[in-house]
């Protein structure tokens, strides 16, 4: 879910004041209950896996207006989400009070859906699992070292006592081949996604749209035969020169007419502002779109929301392991382009990662917003730099398995779904193989 709201004329220093100490503590370690108002206990949560709230100008109302971003990633029905979220936060008023059209609690669900926004393209790692699901995968890896090297610990007796210890979830799962089968339906659809992009985009926008994606997608067969095929490839260079300014340290201003930065003065991140301070963050981007594009960025979201929804094995989009969640969203009527993502490591890693492996999705996704380097994603510096000039600062970032990498969780889905479900003999070979 990603809700943006309007924030009342004149509130926005006072709801900083009182988001900014819940972020400081969002793991609620740090004060003692009732130290702070205003709580939101997400460590209580059962169903979030990341939430975050963030503050960004509404230009469309005005040079100094701003608006509200919340956007969580959580198991469940919608109503479920919002009890909970009511649930673990101590003075609801204290937060949405300060945004317009709320009226209360009794109305907060109906709120929320007149100010939620539909994301285009939504890639999940693991779409099967639940918040409980992946702690107890955690859980039994941590667990299972002692069991291993307990005294008198043997293959003999450590398979039964692994199977045992393994989440009753887990020895239910389905078999290998009905796996296969369901990966199978769950892929078919995807011709008729097609036949739905062009019905709304247009075949030139998906055709346009389809071919930059792919073009620097060699290492896959299909998109090699599609790309000679067709002649497709990236466009030469037009400089062996970054367009990147040498100044790193002063605030972004927007690069061309057009452009907007949407954290303006007072609410951009220092230059040596740190996101790799713990294993995951997060990224809020919003670009402009140039007018006449929409139609164009909407039928590249099409194919990779279908991609990840039809075709991404667990934990990984294009060969990408380092993305827990990641949205894109068209919003205000067209005109601005919005990236939410959860990810592993550092924010310079993380760019690196998408520039090698799908660098020309990075083109198709954002060459029609204002400010674009006129070489795209090959010019790394001043990709880097667009990216940066386009980036919102959470006020509240929170992680349900802060320490959980994708690449962890899938060795952990792995071993839990080994232990519980394999042969005593297969089970010893996957030990011995560890």
């Amino acid at each position: 879910m990603t809700v943006l709201a309007a924030i009342r004329p004149g509130e926005e220093a006072a709801l900083r004041d009182v988001l900014r100490p819940i972020g400081d503590d969002v793991k609620g370690r740090r004060l003692a209950p009732g130290a702070v108002p205003p709580r939101i206990e997400f460590g209580h949560s059962r169903r979030i896996h990341f939430a975050r709230f963030a503050i960004l100008d509404d230009p469309d109302r005005g040079r100094d207006r701003t608006r509200l971003l919340y956007s969580a990633n959580y198991d469940g029905d919608l109503d479920s989400h919002l009890a909970e979220l009511i649930a673990i936060t101590s003075d609801m008023d204290a937060i949405w009070g300060r945004v317009e059209g709320y009226t209360g609690i009794e109305a907060f669900a109906p709120f929320i859906r007149a100010h939620a926004q539909k994301p285009e393209a939504f890639y999940i790692a693991f779409r099967d699992e639940t918040v409980a699901r992946l702690h107890d995968a955690i859980a039994f890896r941590r667990g299972a070292p002692p069991l291993i090297d307990a005294p008198g610990a043997s293959l003999t007796t450590l398979v039964p006592r692994l199977a045992a210890a393994a989440p009753a979830w887990a020895r239910s799962r389905a078999r290998p081949f009905r796996v296969a089968i369901a990966r199978l339906l769950r892929a078919l659809p995807i011709a008729a996604d097609l036949f739905v992009a062009v019905a709304r985009f247009g075949v030139g926008n998906v055709f346009h749209g389809g071919q930059r994606l792919i073009a620097s997608l060699d290492r896959y067969r299909l998109f090699r035969w599609l790309n000679r095929l067709t002649g497709n490839r990236l466009p030469p260079r037009r400089s062996v020169h970054s367009s990147v300014w040498l100044d790193h340290c002063t605030a972004a201003v927007p690069s061309v007419p057009g452009d907007e930065v949407p954290s303006g003065p007072g609410r951009q991140m220092p230059p040596a502002f740190r996101e790799d301070a713990i294993a995951q963050n997060q990224l809020t981007l919003v670009t402009v779109v140039m007018p006449g594009q929409v139609d164009r960025v909407r039928a590249v979201m099409a194919a990779i929301d279908s991609y990840a929804k039809r075709l991404s094995p667990p934990g990984s989009l294009i060969g990408i392991s380092t993305i827990h969640f990641v949205k894109w969203l068209v919003i205000d009527n067209g005109r601005r382009l919005m990236l939410i993502s959860d990810y592993d490591g550092s924010w310079e890693s993380y760019i690196d990662e998408f520039a090698e492996m799908i660098l020309s999705g990075l083109d198709a996704i954002w060459e029609t917003a204002y400010g674009y380097p006129p070489d795209g994603a090959r010019d790394l510096p001043a990709f880097k730099r667009f990216l940066r000039s386009h980036q919102v600062p959470a006020e509240i970032f929170f992680s349900a398995y802060p320490e959980e990498t994708v690449l962890n969780a899938v060795n952990d889905r792995a071993l839990v779904q080994g232990c519980a479900g394999a042969a005593d003999g297969a089970l010893a070979g996957l030990l011995q193989r560890v």
